[in-house]
């Protein structure tokens, strides 16, 4: 357990960053677990840190400079996809401290004998070439076993975290879109957790023009990075910023006129576009704003109907019931 970590989310409570109003039945998960305690049930499971309940708002304030929109067949949404603000209430959970990294995935993949699926974009490969050759064990550019997994889709992820419950017998899941900013801003209201302006001191991303790789700064890599290589947020957590988007479990709306306001995912019977948060890192700085929404298809990929949609730039991490 990190003390200073322990400290920042008391100050943070203190001041109203987060309000923590806990129901009884959030008193009884405060008894058995304590905002900003890390644990993990296993040698190859994930470490986890408990997130606080508490409320927080949702969404850009209209004036923060929005990225570029993310709509399908090209349509720009008649509506803002970061807005409206709303303030939303979140129970205390568990999310993982990091991204899974490679050497998780692979923990799961020989446990299940899972086979190396194929298909993959926006890897380390040329663009000419064929998207079949990729893979997460093949992206084209170096990783070690302490890099985020990538080149998963958003079933892959449901198989991982279905395996992770039955391994450990608790209820873990992908973070709901409302989890993973309430975790991402840890108690900070400005567009990034570190402030209103993108640095590489703090994360891994790519160049101010959509969509080109950079090392600068603190940032030496041109894809993705060891884990853990950044600063920390508030919650203690790593890399919410930048690296890898992360697969989340809500359906993508187009706006929160719908969204749920007490941390729940947002899911629709058929759902044709999952959500994606963090940015990764070949995106430009308004990518990686805490409030920045992102999407892709499960099956099939837009770009090849044979394929689910996985990319060199997107990953996960877990969340888990507490």
């Amino acid at each position: 357990m990190k003390v200073a970590h322990l400290a920042a989310i008391a100050l943070l409570l203190l001041a109203g960053g987060c309000e923590h109003t806990p129901s009884p039945a959030q008193t009884t998960i405060a008894a058995e677990f304590r905002p900003g305690q890390e644990f993990r049930e296993c040698a190859d499971c994930p470490e986890m840190i408990v997130a606080p309940s508490g409320s927080f708002i949702m969404g850009a304030p209209p004036d923060e400079p929005r990225a570029p929109w993310f709509a399908p067949a090209g349509k720009k949404p008649p509506i803002d996809p970061e807005g409206p603000q709303h303030k939303v209430s979140v129970r205390a959970f568990a999310i993982g401290k990091f991204d899974v990294t490679r050497a998780q995935w692979s923990a799961f993949t020989v446990a299940t004998n899972r086979a190396i699926a194929g298909g993959c974009e926006w890897s380390g490969f040329p663009h000419e070439a064929p998207i079949s050759e990729a893979s997460w064990r093949n992206l084209g550019f170096e990783q070690d076993d302490n890099h985020p997994v990538v080149c998963v889709s958003w079933n892959d992820a449901q198989d991982y975290v279905r395996w992770l419950t039955e391994r450990t017998g608790h209820v873990c899941r992908l973070p709901t879109e409302a989890e993973w900013e309430y975790a991402a801003r840890a108690g900070s209201v400005s567009a990034y957790p570190w402030g209103e302006t993108a640095s590489h001191d703090h994360a891994n991303y790519g160049s101010d023009s959509c969509c080109t790789e950079l090392a600068k700064g603190h940032d030496q890599w041109l894809h993705t990075s060891p884990v853990g290589s950044f600063p920390p947020n508030a919650f203690g957590l790593f890399d919410m910023h930048g690296n890898a988007w992360q697969w989340v479990q809500d359906c993508y709306a187009d706006s929160y006129a719908a969204a749920p306001t007490d941390g729940s995912a947002y899911d629709e019977s058929d759902c044709q576009r999952r959500v994606l948060r963090g940015g990764t890192w070949g995106d430009p700085p308004g990518l990686i704003r805490s409030a920045n929404r992102n999407w892709a298809p499960p099956p099939p990929s837009r770009w090849n109907p044979q394929l689910e949609y996985r990319s060199g730039g997107v990953g996960f991490r877990v969340a888990r019931v507490l």
